[in-house]
């Protein structure tokens, strides 16, 4: 049989008792309240700082943030990037556009020095590839986006269709139209090519190249690009490598209330190598041009 032992306690000790546990408890639910409190604190701090980052975006519609703090400006009524003058465009800003734009829409060659010859023709199909700084200002400022996911880029791609035809045994004339697809800009032009030396077995063919470019398509603004240039080619093997330099002059003339700028008239200097090919009737060239910004350009055509 178990026994049962028990203990007498006097009543003067119970309150002791009953404060030694009471004491910790009360600590207890002292910590754990101020753990609470202090969540709840940094919860309203946190909801307060998600509410006032939602008001910012809600409140600024026409600009989107890009990477490095840079904004981009957008408007839903325009398909794709395009050229559209913003009001924050200084004069620094838009002497720097019309330098780079003028080097990336001017004339590029793609052919050598040598004549194609009287009745000669080429059609073709030309793609140039240029890189820019999307996060310049002068960029930034020229240019407007459908929405924050369809920034400019870092290269400016235009396909172009051109022509050439061949109107005596030493000149060439060139025609060519290009358009931004779903923007609103494009170019067009043309060029006359005088070879003043025709190629021999030893000699290489030389040639002086004048040429003009208007972008197309731009309400706010109009840009010229007027060029002049020379070249050399030598025939080795099946390809035709050239290079040469060029002088240009970029105008840019802003047609739009939303700013007062002076028009820019900025002279520009281009270097090009480049090469030559052709398979049956089918013509290729590849140039690379060295500029205010430098293009690269492939074109694919038909030559007879």
């Amino acid at each position: 049989m178990t026994s049962v032992h028990i203990e007498r306690v006097s009543r003067s000790e119970i309150p002791g008792m009953l404060a030694g546990t009471a004491v910790p408890h009360r600590a207890a639910v002292t910590h754990h309240t101020r753990r609470i409190t202090e969540a709840i604190m940094n919860g309203r701090r946190w909801f307060s700082l998600v509410i006032a980052l939602a008001i910012l975006v809600l409140t600024c519609p026409a600009y989107s943030q890009a990477q490095d703090g840079v904004y981009w400006h957008t408007d839903p009524g325009v398909k794709t990037c395009s050229m559209v003058i913003d009001p924050a465009l200084t004069q620094e800003q838009w002497k720097t556009f019309v330098r780079q734009a003028g080097a990336l829409v001017s004339f590029k060659s793609l052919a050598p020095a040598e004549p194609l010859g009287r009745g000669h023709f080429t059609l073709g199909l030309d793609y140039g590839v240029t890189p820019v700084d999307q996060h310049d200002p002068a960029w930034i400022n020229t240019f407007t986006h459908p929405d924050a996911s369809c920034p400019l880029g870092d290269q400016i791609k235009m396909p172009s269709l051109r022509g050439t035809l061949g109107v005596s045994s030493r000149v060439d004339v060139v025609g060519f139209w290009s358009s931004a697809p779903n923007a609103n800009y494009g170019v067009a032009g043309g060029a006359l090519k005088y070879a003043f030396v025709k190629e021999s077995a030893k000699v290489p063919a030389a040639a002086v190249t004048a040429s003009y470019t208007g972008l197309t398509g731009v309400p706010d603004f109009n840009m010229s690009i007027y060029s002049i240039g020379v070249a050399a080619s030598k025939r080795v093997a099946g390809f035709v490598p050239y290079l040469g330099v060029k002088q240009s002059l970029s105008v840019g003339t802003e047609t739009t209330s939303k700013v007062d700028l002076a028009q820019e008239t900025i002279p520009l200097g281009h270097a090009f190598v480049g090469a030559t090919g052709s398979l049956w009737s089918i013509n290729v060239a590849a140039e690379y041009e060295v500029a205010a910004v430098n293009t690269f350009s492939f074109m694919i055509g038909y030559h007879r």
